[in-house]
């Protein structure tokens, strides 16, 4: 059987267990997946694992010890995802799909990102065709991230309103959004945007990020192409049946 987990700290309430066992079982593939409470990687053997779904505070580390990644990692410096084959660590950064494919409908062209770590670069490449201006309580960090976008090639701008907020921050974190019509809130376990009319939940982020992670675990155990849209409402309809509806704008 082989053997898949998430990892990170805190992790008791992690949903990546009932996204991914759901996943397995309708492609039949023999596989089990463990949430494990986990600090640092560097006492674990990953060669028990084929593939390792990583949250925080790990997802620096698991970009650091790959031997490949990418071109989502490699920009954002961050890995959410590692397949592990024959000694071989290959590093995956996923959220910067998750958050493509949560706001699409949208259809927003001015994005105000809140926050300036790893997620808000993610964020950042997921919608680096629209116009975005970076919010955050250290100007020091806000420049930096800056500097990081133009030199992607992502247009950083002073904007007084925005069709659309990302807010990457911690759930317990409250910056001033610009006047806007939509939010994804990263952090979903959060009731600090409840009363928005356009809500977004960071669920649907989750649900689309693990998806085509999945498709990564899976895939070597599959001989058939594997349908990504199938894959992603088997997903859906199991974190549904976990925790019941979420807001979806």
């Amino acid at each position: 059987m082989a053997r898949f987990a998430v990892m990170g700290s805190p992790i008791n309430h992690s949903h990546s267990p009932t996204l991914h066992r759901a996943a397995f079982e309708f492609l039949e593939v023999d596989a089990s997946y463990d949430a494990e409470e986990v600090n640092s990687l560097k006492d674990i053997a990953l060669a028990d694992f084929r593939g390792l779904s990583l949250t925080m505070p790990l997802k620096i580390e698991a970009f650091d010890i790959a031997h490949s990644h990418d071109d989502e990692s490699l920009a954002t410096g961050v890995s959410n995802t590692l397949l592990i084959n024959n000694g071989q660590v290959s590093a995956l950064n996923t959220d910067v799909y998750g958050i493509a494919k949560s706001v699409e409908g949208t259809e927003a062209q001015t994005v105000q990102i809140i926050g300036t770590g790893a997620t808000a670069k993610s964020a950042a490449l997921a919608v680096r065709d629209r116009k975005i201006t970076f919010t955050g309580r250290n100007q020091q960090k806000v420049s930096a991230v800056n500097h990081w976008a133009e030199s992607h090639g992502i247009r950083v701008s002073n904007l007084g309103k925005a069709d659309l907020v990302i807010d990457t921050t911690p759930g317990d974190a409250t910056i001033e959004y610009l006047e806007h019509k939509y939010v994804l809130d990263v952090a979903y376990s959060s009731n600090r945007n409840q009363s928005e009319q356009h809500l977004i939940s960071g669920l649907e982020m989750l649900l689309h990020q693990a998806a085509v992670q999945h498709i990564a675990f899976s895939a070597p155990f599959v001989s058939k192409m594997i349908d990504l849209l199938s894959v992603t409402e088997v997903m859906r309809q199991a974190l549904m049946h976990r925790v019941g509806e979420w807001s979806n704008a």
